[in-house]
């Protein structure tokens, strides 16, 4: 039995599978998960407790992956625990405790920021967040206050992904579906893996009825297919997509406009324009936020969101021919207020706009924000900034 993989699949279930019985179970949990049949006596083998020496197909080993969260068998292998990092038990317990509550259907900002104090301990410890991402993907209160309001934007990689997968495998629903292969198709895009890119946008298309959910998974649809169609150089596609984007923007479900909160729609659109370089239309999407919600933090909106939509609006003023007002803005925004999940993200964009604000004359300068511009790409590696940097 390898031990790795057993590792894997009780950190999936959500808790150690100490006794033979408990592999009834199991078969049922991945059935629900990867729509898959994998008999309980299988799975006894698997896990050990048959010892026959009948060797598990190579088939049976990827589905099982699968459901850990990863393509394949040897994917599942090349993703190995860090051994230098140990996990205190008694924190484990104390989280899931924290997630086992009922959910409040109202909204709790307390909560949520108490959730995303907990989420930045997961999500910078990968030996904690790989022990805890089975159970994290069951429990309604983390597949909520965990993956959706606390998406770890600055760390897309393969290792969050396949935990991402098990929130999608076990919610199943419209939107956490899109969110999510939203947030694939992003990874790949700002790593340069473009080859990715076709698989998910594929995915993306294939989910329907999306009117009832909440703008930013909408958003992230639309500007997905805005992204793909830039990178296959098709203008045509672009701009029908941006019709698109604009009609839908006027038949936002009403209850996200009903206090003028925070524009999570245009948010995300315009940051995406920004990163193919249609600047004209994310200027006009803010300008359409700036008339129709505050332009402030009441309270009631997660802190940073305000400071990042601030740095949108500021790139696109520069990128625009405006560069007093980008430097304006910059000038006013407090990026120590920008959360864990999008820091590193709003950071690189931040460093580029002063860099290409920073004239010749202040070279010292510009060296020193191309070293921080790097060590941040090098963190992230999203290598897709490189080419924002104007020398």
């Amino acid at each position: 039995m390898n031990s790795l993989l057993h590792k894997k699949v009780e950190n999936r279930f959500g808790r150690p599978i100490k006794f033979s019985y408990e592999c009834v179970e199991l078969s049922a949990h991945i059935k629900k998960s990867i729509n898959t049949n994998i008999s309980p006596q299988t799975l006894r083998r698997v896990m050990g407790f048959i010892k026959d020496n009948v060797k598990t197909s190579n088939r049976i080993l990827d589905y099982i992956s699968i459901y850990c969260g990863y393509d394949n068998y040897e994917t599942l292998l090349s993703h190995k625990e860090n051994k230098e990092q140990q996990v205190d038990e008694s924190v484990v317990e104390t989280i899931k405790l924290f997630y086992s509550i009922e959910i409040n259907k109202s909204y709790d900002i307390n909560y949520q920021r108490a959730s995303g104090n907990i989420a930045k301990l997961i999500v910078t410890n990968s030996a904690l967040f790989n022990k805890l991402s089975g159970f994290l993907a069951k429990k309604e209160a983390s597949q909520i206050y965990f993956f959706e309001r606390y998406p770890y934007i600055d760390g897309l990689n393969e290792s969050y992904l396949s935990h991402l997968q098990k929130y999608m495998q076990n919610k199943k629903t419209i939107e956490s579906d899109l969110f999510g292969y939203s947030l694939h198709f992003l990874s790949h895009y700002l790593r340069e893996n473009f080859d990715e890119l076709p698989k998910y946008i594929k995915k993306i298309n294939e989910i329907d009825n999306t009117n009832e959910i909440h703008p930013f998974p909408i958003a992230r649809k639309l500007m997905s297919n805005i992204v793909f169609a830039h990178y296959n150089n098709d203008q045509y596609a672009i701009n029908e997509w941006t019709k698109v984007v604009f009609s839908e923007e006027k038949n936002i479900n009403k209850k996200y406009k009903s206090n003028n909160v925070f524009p999570f729609y245009h948010y995300i659109i315009a940051d995406y324009f920004n990163l193919i370089g249609e600047y004209e239309s994310a200027l006009k999407v803010y300008k359409i936020a700036e008339l129709d919600y505050k332009s402030y933090n009441d309270g009631s909106i997660e802190f940073g969101y305000y400071e990042n939509f601030d740095l949108i609006k500021a790139i696109t003023y520069y990128n625009t021919g405006d560069k007093q007002a980008a430097k304006r803005i910059l000038k006013r925004i407090d990026s120590s207020m920008v959360q864990f999940t999008f820091q590193d993200y709003h950071n690189i964009n931040r460093k580029i706009l002063e860099y290409n604000l920073t004239g010749p004359l202040t070279s010292r300068k510009k060296e020193l924000l191309k070293e921080e511009i790097n060590l941040l790409i090098d963190k992230t590696g999203y290598t897709l900034f490189r080419k924002f940097i104007k020398e």
